[in-house]
Formats: C-alpha cells, sequence, structure tokens
C-alpha cells in the first residue's frame, strides 16, 4: 500500500513518465502533421466546400494584431476559440468581451468567462455570435426589391474544462453547440476542439497545438424547404413534403505553434520589455495551409504595439493592432485594438476588454 508519503513520488513518477513515453511523441506527431497538411492541401484545395465558415473568422483583438498567431500564446480568454488549453494558466475569475466588425457590414461579437476551480482546473463558458444586418429579398419580378428583408446568423456556444498536468503542460477540451441559420433554414450541431500548451523551460519557448471544430455533418431544414404537390386526382388532397438539403461538413482546422520572448531567446530577460514572437501553421480543411507570424512588443507590462502577417491567403495578409493594461483595486484589465487587411474587401476592425479579478 502507498503511504501518504509517497503520493508526491508516486505522483512526480507518473509524470515524469508521460513526459518521456507520451509528451515528446505528441509534439513530434504535431510536428510532422505540418507537412503533411501542407500536401494534402496542394493536392485537393476545396476552397469554401464546408458550412460554418464563421468558425474560421478570428475574433480577438489582441490575437488578430499579431496576425492570428496565437495557438501558443497562454493567459488570455480570447484564446478559447484557437485552443482551449491557453487558459490553463489563469488563476483568477475573468471575462473577455470582443468585437468584430467584418465584410459587408457583418458583425461578429464573443463574450468569455473562465473560472479556476483549483490551482490545476478551470471551467469556462464561451459564446460567439455573427450576424449580418438585414438584406433586401429580390425576386426575378421584383428585382429592385420586394420591401422585406431578411438576414443570417451564426452562434456558437463552447464549455471548456483545462487541466494543468504540471506548471508547464496543459490539456484542454472544448464542446461546442453549433447553429447557422439564413432565413427561416436552421442547421444545428455539436463539435469538440483540443488543445494542448506546453512551457519548454527552454529560453521562455512555448508550443501550442490544437484541433478545432471536429464533429458530424450537418444540413438545413425549415419553412423555406416545406413543399405541396397537387394531387394525382381531384378527390385526393394535396401531399406535403419536405426538400432534403445536402450535408455539409465543419471547417476542421489544425494548428501547430510555437512563440517566445525575443530578448530573453537570444540574449536576456528585460524587467521592463518583452517582444513576444509567435508563428503559427493552420491547415484548414477547405482551403491551402497558411502560416501566421506575429510580434508583440510590451513595454513595462502595460503599453503593448502589435503587427503581424497571414501568409498563403488570397485577401487575408498585414495586421496590427495596440493595448494597454492598468490595474484598479489589483483587478487588471485589458484594452485591445486591432486592424487587419481584407485585400479588395477594405479592413476589418476589433475591438476588446478582458477583465481579471483580483
Amino acid at each position: 500500500m502507498w503511504g501518504s508519503e509517497d503520493q508526491p513520488q508516486l505522483k512526480e513518477g507518473i509524470l515524469m513518465a508521460f513526459k518521456k513515453h507520451f509528451l515528446i511523441p505528441l509534439i513530434v506527431a504535431g510536428l510532422l502533421l505540418v507537412p503533411y497538411g501542407a500536401s494534402f492541401a496542394q493536392s485537393f484545395q476545396n476552397a469554401g466546400s464546408t458550412g460554418l465558415q464563421f468558425l474560421k473568422i478570428g475574433m480577438s483583438a489582441r490575437a488578430e494584431g499579431m496576425g492570428g498567431a496565437f495557438a501558443s500564446v497562454a493567459g488570455d480568454i480570447s484564446s478559447l476559440t484557437i485552443n482551449p488549453a491557453g487558459i490553463g494558466s489563469i488563476d483568477r475569475i475573468g471575462v473577455s468581451v470582443q468585437h468584430t466588425n467584418w465584410v459587408a457590414q457583418t458583425d461578429m461579437n464573443f463574450i468569455g468567462l473562465v473560472v479556476p476551480i483549483s490551482s490545476d482546473v478551470n471551467l469556462a463558458l464561451h459564446t460567439t455570435y455573427l450576424t449580418s444586418g438585414g438584406i433586401e429579398i429580390t425576386t426575378i419580378d421584383q428585382p429592385e426589391g420586394t420591401g422585406q428583408s431578411y438576414d443570417a446568423a451564426d452562434i456558437a456556444v463552447g464549455f471548456t474544462s483545462s487541466v494543468k498536468l504540471t506548471s508547464q503542460l496543459s490539456f484542454a477540451a472544448t464542446v461546442n453547440y453549433l447553429q447557422e441559420r439564413i432565413y427561416d433554414e436552421i442547421s444545428g450541431g455539436v463539435s469538440l476542439d483540443v488543445g494542448m500548451w506546453y512551457s519548454t523551460g527552454f529560453n521562455s519557448l512555448n508550443l501550442g497545438f490544437s484541433i478545432c471544430n471536429l464533429g458530424f455533418d450537418q444540413n438545413f431544414t425549415g419553412r423555406q424547404l416545406e413543399v405541396q404537390y397537387a394531387a394525382p386526382a381531384p378527390s385526393e388532397p394535396p401531399s406535403n413534403a419536405e426538400l432534403q438539403t445536402l450535408g455539409f461538413s465543419l471547417p476542421l482546422m489544425f494548428r501547430a505553434s510555437g512563440s517566445f520572448d525575443l530578448f530573453e531567446m537570444f540574449g536576456e530577460k528585460l524587467t521592463d520589455h518583452q517582444l513576444l514572437t509567435s508563428i503559427d501553421f493552420v491547415q484548414n480543411a477547405d482551403t491551402p495551409e497558411r502560416v501566421l507570424v506575429g510580434m508583440e512588443y510590451g513595454w513595462n507590462k502595460t503599453l503593448f504595439l502589435r503587427g503581424g502577417y497571414v501568409f498563403n491567403a488570397d485577401e487575408l495578409g498585414l495586421t496590427g493592432g495596440i493595448g494597454t493594461l492598468v490595474t484598479v483595486s489589483g483587478t487588471d484589465v485589458q484594452f485591445d485594438v486591432a486592424a487587419s487587411s481584407l485585400g479588395r474587401f477594405g479592413l476589418s476592425y476589433r475591438v476588446g476588454v478582458a477583465i481579471l479579478s483580483n
């Protein structure tokens, strides 16, 4: 029998065995998946073939200011939609609210809440909501409009649990309910996100891996799909039926990321200056692989200047942003603003605020 005095040694032995036999193979496998995803994308590019495309839109002002390269950055509530394991290092109750001004008068909003249950376990709840606003209805007979309008809306609600196995290693999983609505047609289903975050202990180098939007195909149902067929005989009633739509898959996404403080990596750690550098390799199921590169310069952990670039994307490219962190009575309040180039579609703007209680 193991005594209470043996439990710390047992726990340490289990963690050492995990690192030796599981962690290194996981990291190696993640890195090997990146070139595999690249070759897959080159041979099969099926852009736009998946539904729920709003799940691919970055909603964090801080992350998008860095080009979206954020899967290995920990301690930010908005990482819930990028790599849920990023919340593992949060040790206080926190809330984050983000707003995105997207193309064609489309808006997206995010709100996330993180609650530490113990020193090793965090729970989180978040929702993302996208709306198109009113769209005028036109027909062949009335090409200028019927005087009526419709809208489209997408929503994701996720519940996350993160577990910190050691001070260096966190795992997390998120169960999402997803819904997409266009006029009266609605599709809904469940998806899963999983992530890992690991601090190597080498000159501030952190690694992050995530797989998002694991789930089954969905299809639309709704009033506009209901039809009525005339009866074959005058004495028989008409037949009611519903048209069946083709199913669509979710936009499966794989990320492998590394980040570090450039000053600490190649020199020494500075007290008042940090230059966070992050690189993400992203593979979507329906677009070619992308490389995201971002940097965040921080002065005195108070003022932040950010920049980034998205490689191998037709319309995405340069991004930038600023932020500030203030502490009021022990409560940290962070404000962030970002702008992203969308090519011929102009600029997208994001604003966000995050609060961590004392």
